[in-house]
């Protein structure tokens, strides 16, 4: 292999004509916000950014691989993918198997642009996104008395809107460093910053002269990108290649491999696996990975479960291929089920579980469940996270619970339970065992919200969202109280999203009092609805208030269990 270096200008700019692609193996974009700043404060400090590899590949007819262009924006609304680069007339193809998250954020923070969600926001609305552009901040000083791995520079993705209004306040001044592209010297942007500069003071002149001398020489004329290439023409050596050099780093996934493989035998298998997750993802507010929807095609279609390449290649895939539509039908009917059970991306974690119900509706041809089976289901689901079943070693569990589920009309719970007692996965609910779930399950957890889901088992969660909800605001709580309990279920309520954002910090007694007498109900009506004890919710009786809210969980949950 040869090796070589160039400018990130030239690179970018060749990104942008797509002279540079990436191979079918690569995956998606995986780098965070945080990752992508940090990459550019790496540069201008001076710190190396590693080598690349680039593969030099003679097209032609005969190749059966495809190429995907660089992602151009990052659209968390859209959901959007690499798009497949068109081959049409090429002879020969510079393809990145190492350094594509690099390159991508060097063009994101150059020339795209992220459009991100508002947190606290429905997912499915365009208005609730917005694009960020990545700036570096002219008047931020690195603090000297903080540790050494703190950045030298401040780079942050952030709207227009908030740039102008935060220019104007004189505390910040963000400039948009794409803009450096276009500068033919390291002094262009006297001219941009116009009074700015002009009022600017002699020290701070200096600083941003030195700020726009480094970007300048570091984006535009250093050669910063050093790579080697390689000529081959096996895809079986480039396959290696590829797995020795992504063992470090962000680790390469097994799936995107897999993707790879699927997307040569079945042509459109990768495009509707993508257009499948975005679906679901969109619809029930999951985040659904990959290596979890190829498992559920297994899964569904009684195929071994075991995690290889040897699973996804000619008779297999194409009985996935050919019960696609089906596979997909009856997952998508599981997430429903999952969201009008309270259930999302924010508070389920183990997204395995969704594979069993899945088969269960497959198997009786149905994606609705009864007031029996709906009972025994959420059970199961509320055992299983508390009880942590769907950790590691699922492999042969989930194949036990195919046998097990396989053609039953009711959903097969205590069937379900006695096996996984035997695999040494308990599935069942003590006192005991519930006053260490109580105490153990913290705020913003999947465990939290099955709990919490367990006392509000009749809110409208498919239609309406809810917040989990410090009764004692943790705002007001010292370390030691959020540590004894504060910022765990026991001090934790259900509340409509709304209602939870106008409560803000305000005290519990406070807040009742003007609450209560809004929907018209007694403070002792609402706090024994919501297992609050009747006492005066004081900070002096905070510890009081956790003891005795734990103990009426912890009854609330055993009645709800008393039948299992």
């Amino acid at each position: 292999m040869s090796y070589t270096a160039t400018t990130i200008y030239k690179m970018v700019m060749g990104i942008s004509k797509n002279e540079y692609v990436l191979p079918i193996i690569q995956r998606e974009l995986v780098w965070s916000t945080e990752q992508i700043e940090n990459l550019f404060d790496s540069i201008m400090s001076g710190y190396p950014i590693g080598s690349m590899l680039f593969w030099n590949y003679n097209y032609n007819y005969k190749c059966k691989y495809k190429f995907y262009e660089f992602l151009k924006q990052y659209d968390q609304y859209k959901n959007n993918h690499n798009s497949e680069f068109d081959t049409t007339g090429t002879q020969k193809i510079t393809a990145i198997l190492d350094g594509q998250q690099r390159l991508t954020s060097l063009y994101l923070g150059l020339k795209g642009y992220l459009n991100l969600h508002i947190p606290r926001t429905h997912w499915d609305k365009a208005e609730n996104f917005e694009k960020k552009y990545l700036y570096i901040n002219l008047l931020y000083e690195q603090d000297q008395n903080y540790e050494n791995t703190s950045c030298k520079y401040e780079f942050k993705f952030k709207t227009k809107e908030d740039v102008a209004k935060e220019n104007l306040s004189g505390k910040s001044y963000w400039f948009p460093v794409g803009c450096v592209l276009d500068f033919e010297t390291d002094k262009d942007y006297r001219e941009i910053l116009g009074n700015f500069y002009e009022k600017a003071g002699q020290n701070l002149k200096d600083r941003i002269a030195d700020i726009f001398q480094d970007l300048f020489f570091k984006l535009k004329k250093e050669e910063i990108i050093n790579y080697f290439e390689e000529d081959t023409s096996s895809f079986d050596k480039v396959l290696q290649i590829f797995v020795r050099i992504n063992s470090g780093g962000t680790p390469l996934e097994y799936t995107d491999l897999l993707m790879s493989i699927i997307s040569n035998i079945w042509q459109d298998g990768r495009d509707e696996i993508n257009n499948t997750l975005d679906s679901i993802n969109s619809e029930y507010q999951f985040n659904i990975p990959k290596d979890i929807f190829l498992r559920g095609c297994l899964f569904l279609t009684d195929l071994p479960l075991v995690f290889k390449v040897d699973n996804f290649e000619n008779n297999h895939l194409e009985k996935i291929q050919n019960n696609f539509s089906e596979i997909v039908r009856y997952i998508k009917a599981a997430c429903r089920i999952f969201k009008d059970f309270g259930y999302s991306k924010e508070n389920l974690r183990s997204n395995l579980i969704i594979l069993p119900l899945a088969y269960y509706l497959y198997c009786r041809q149905n994606i609705n469940i009864d007031e029996t089976d709906k009972e025994k289901i959420l059970n199961w689901i509320q055992l299983s996270i508390l009880n942590g079943v769907f950790g590691g070693q699922t492999t042969q569990y989930l194949t036990k619970l195919r046998t097990l589920i396989k053609n039953k009309k009711q959903f097969p719970l205590s069937e379900i339970q006695a096996e996984s007692g035997l695999m040494n996965k308990r599935m069942t609910i003590d006192k005991d065992i519930l006053e260490d779930f109580i105490d153990k399950a913290k705020y913003g957890t999947q465990n939290s919200w099955t709990i919490l889901t367990m006392l509000y088992p009749s809110l409208a969660y498919g239609d309406k969202i809810f917040h989990e909800d410090h009764i004692y605001p943790s705002s007001k709580l010292s370390k030691e109280q959020l540590d004894y309990g504060g910022n765990f279920v026991a001090n934790l309520q259900l509340l409509e999203s709304k209602k939870n954002i106008r409560k803000q910090d305000i005290m519990p007694e406070e807040w009742l009092t003007e609450y209560c007498l809004k929907i018209n109900k007694t403070i002792e009506e609402y706090k024994k609805e919501n297992f609050i004890p009747n006492i005066e919710l004081t900070i002096e009786n905070f510890n009081n208030y956790i003891q005795k809210r734990k103990e009426n969980i912890k009854i609330a949950i055993l009645e709800s269990f008393n039948n299992l």
